[in-house]
């Protein structure tokens, strides 16, 4: 059988807005279809579709394996036509045991807690994931696994849904979606996941993988379908078309261009006045991982941090902010210096801290809120007269920064959770800019965004950082994205500073070189000290 998924003339109208417009997909038998697109493009849209999230527009066809398959697909139906969804979230109960979120996921629904024979699903938990190629103790807290070992845990489960469907329906075909499974994952941890998809494939399903991440897309998949503005502009094998033909394809040959020009992979000096007073000072900071870190930043600099995962330096933008709690280390911004040991969140906005952490969903926004609370939930007060909101005026502003934004879709009386990862991210910056702040401290900033936003994103960082003088703390694993942005790079490991770099020297390949050069000499120095004991 050929084709495994084949969906046909897909539309989707929100008010005003066309999310999707005649969209057509076909994935083939065992094969990785990558489904690309700026934020807002109608990846999402689809996939909920696909999953009887979102009703399409009559017109539209739906066939698995050959066999044609409702529209609009029953709410929780999917199940039953062999299809799975891991999402970012990756949709696992974390305070629970890997065993408890493998009992409790749909294939084994017929059990109840107090049914369970827990020793005997212990053995077959076990058996099932090494099966997989994942060697963990399914007594293990969820919580406690790194971000590699959540993500193999809940594309396991999926492909073990997708087998025992199979084999229970005698279906020659499966389809597993993946939407951004790599967006918490370091570099060097995405071969894991690579050989997971690959023997997913290999037991008989086809793999929808949705990535913002060219080099995985590249690394994994075979064929590529790319949206532009709920339309399908290209459909091709990944040996037929290069990486920048998809960003092309992806942004538009306008905004490519602007792109090449404005926002590419190239390091540019800034006016930075390195004899200023400093507005961060940080001695001693240590953590879990981090021990006693100094930093100093200037009016206007930006610094990235980078490091391999574990290198500490992660932790510096939740300790600085007292979102993590730290061990030791004082922060002087302003003149006005904490015991970071002591910081609380609201005392560090105060100070003139705003803090965007990685995990926007869980830290950053509230979904069921709407856009314009979202953004100016840190100001609100601005709004108040006689102890009364005024709610023209909050959705007035907030519109006005929709558009300085570039926010799609504008209306800013949506709640937030309808928006798209990259302008969800965009009202997060946009609040956190809101408070005027002195220092931004940033972990993963442009995760799970696309090309284009990403370069917005960049922008309004580093105009901010100029227009007021502001000092930006960078932690990311994407040193291309370091190497773009930031004037200084501080390189640690072993949860210390072993080098920095200014200028000329700061290119992705720079900052690999002395990450990599770090560890070693780290484990060299491990290795040494172990053989005089």
């Amino acid at each position: 059988m050929d084709v495994a998924l084949q969906l046909t003339n897909i539309s989707k109208q929100f008010g005003a807005t066309r999310a999707l417009d005649g969209v057509d997909l076909t994935v083939r038998h065992g094969e990785v279809h990558a489904l690309l697109g700026e934020n807002g493009s109608g990846k999402s849209t689809l996939i909920k579709v696909l999953a009887g999230v979102h009703e399409p527009e009559p017109g539209g066809r739906l066939l698995i394996g050959g066999d044609p398959a409702p529209l609009p697909m029953p709410t929780g139906a999917y199940h039953r036509y062999g299809l799975s969804f891991v999402h970012q979230d990756l949709g696992l109960a974390r305070p629970l045991t890997v065993l408890e979120n493998l009992v409790g996921s749909a294939s084994r629904d017929e059990f109840s807690r107090l049914h369970v024979n827990w020793r005997r699903e212990a053995a077959a938990a076990r058996t099932m994931l090494q099966g997989y190629g994942v060697d963990i103790d399914p007594r293990t807290i969820v919580n406690e696994l790194p971000p590699v070992g959540q993500a193999l845990i809940a594309i396991a489960r999926a492909a073990e849904e997708l087998r025992e469907h199979r084999e229970r329906t005698g279906a020659a075909t499966s389809v597993m979606v993946l939407d951004e499974p790599t967006v918490f994952l370091p570099e060097e941890e995405l071969e894991f996941l690579f050989g997971l998809i690959r023997q997913v494939v290999a037991q008989g399903s086809s793999v929808i993988f949705i990535s913002h991440d060219l080099a995985a897309v590249r690394t994994i998949a075979d064929s590529v379908t790319v949206l532009r503005d709920g339309r399908v502009v290209a459909q091709s094998s990944m040996d037929a078309v290069t990486d920048d033909e998809i960003v092309e394809y992806i942004v538009g040959p306008i905004k490519s261009r602007e792109l090449h020009e404005h926002g590419g992979s190239f390091h540019v000096e800034r006016p930075v006045d390195r004899t200023a007073s400093p507005v961060l000072t940080v001695r001693g900071l240590s953590g879990d991982r981090l021990d006693h870190l100094d930093l100093d930043l200037v009016p206007g600099e930006i610094v990235g941090l980078a490091g391999l995962l574990g290198s500490g330096a992660e932790e510096v933008p939740y300790l600085l902010f007292g979102a993590q709690s730290a061990s030791a280390g004082t922060a002087t911004v302003g003149g006005r210096k904490v015991d970071v040991a002591r910081q609380q969140p609201a005392a560090a906005v105060q100070m003139g801290m705003s803090f965007i952490p990685a995990d926007r969903n869980r830290d950053g926004i509230a979904r069921e809120i709407e856009i314009d609370r979202n953004m100016l939930a840190l100001v609100l007060r601005r709004f108040t007269q006689g102890g009364r909101l005024r709610n023209r005026r909050v959705r007035r502003t907030a519109d006005e920064r929709a558009i300085d934004f570039d926010l799609r879709p504008r209306r800013t009386d949506l709640p937030i959770g309808t928006l798209s990862g990259g302008n969800a991210q965009k009202v997060v910056l946009a609040k956190w800019l809101e408070t005027e702040p002195t220092v931004l401290l940033l972990h993963e900033p442009t995760q799970g965004v696309d090309v284009a936003a990403r370069a917005q994103i960049y922008r309004k960082i580093i105009d901010a950082a100029d227009a007021r003088s502001m000092a930006v703390v960078w932690v990311s694993s994407d040193f291309e994205e370091l190497a773009t942005t930031c004037d200084r790079i501080v390189v640690m490991n072993n949860g210390q500073e072993t080098s920095q770099m200014l200028g000329a020297e700061i290119t992705p390949e720079g900052i690999t070189a002395r990450v990599f050069a770090g560890q070693h000499a780290v484990d060299d120095a491990a290795t040494t000290a172990g053989a005089s004991a």
